[in-house]
């Protein structure tokens, strides 16, 4: 995680907590989308773009949430379009839970502190990955 800079003090603290806690999952995530050596960079700017708006980050009803979706959103520009090409059927949350899942066998409760969903809401996701067929 990039070195936060020196007026930010304590504040930071959680959110390098966040970083340090769900980092071997970001990670694993990152290297299923990009190569192994651009996974780790990857996530690090990520949480570079979130340092720069954790006090917003703070204020939502999941930092969790927003840490996930900063993560994802920088590993699946890097990927490009193509990499999920055969999960576009699906919506994001869906992708999302069909990796973390099915693909880096992560159970409910895993995904959802990970994502920062709510349990109900990763194993919905799951039923309806159940139900979908693609067009």
């Amino acid at each position: 995680m990039p070195t936060p800079p020196p007026h930010a003090g304590t504040q930071l603290l959680g959110l390098r907590a966040l970083h340090d806690l769900h980092l071997p999952h970001y990670l694993a995530y990152a290297a299923l989308l990009l190569p192994c050596a651009d996974a780790p960079p990857a996530v690090e700017d990520a949480f570079g773009d979130l340092a720069r708006h954790w006090p917003q980050a703070l204020a939502t009803a999941s930092p969790a949430a927003c840490a996930w979706q900063a993560v994802r959103h920088r590993v699946r520009t890097r990927a490009g379009p193509r990499t999920l090409r055969t999960l576009a059927h699906l919506n994001a949350r869906q992708q999302d839970v069909l990796l973390l899942h099915l693909v880096l066998d992560l159970p409910c409760e895993r995904i959802a502190d990970l994502t920062g969903t709510e349990p109900a809401a990763v194993h919905a996701h799951l039923r309806s990955l159940a139900t979908a067929t693609r067009p």
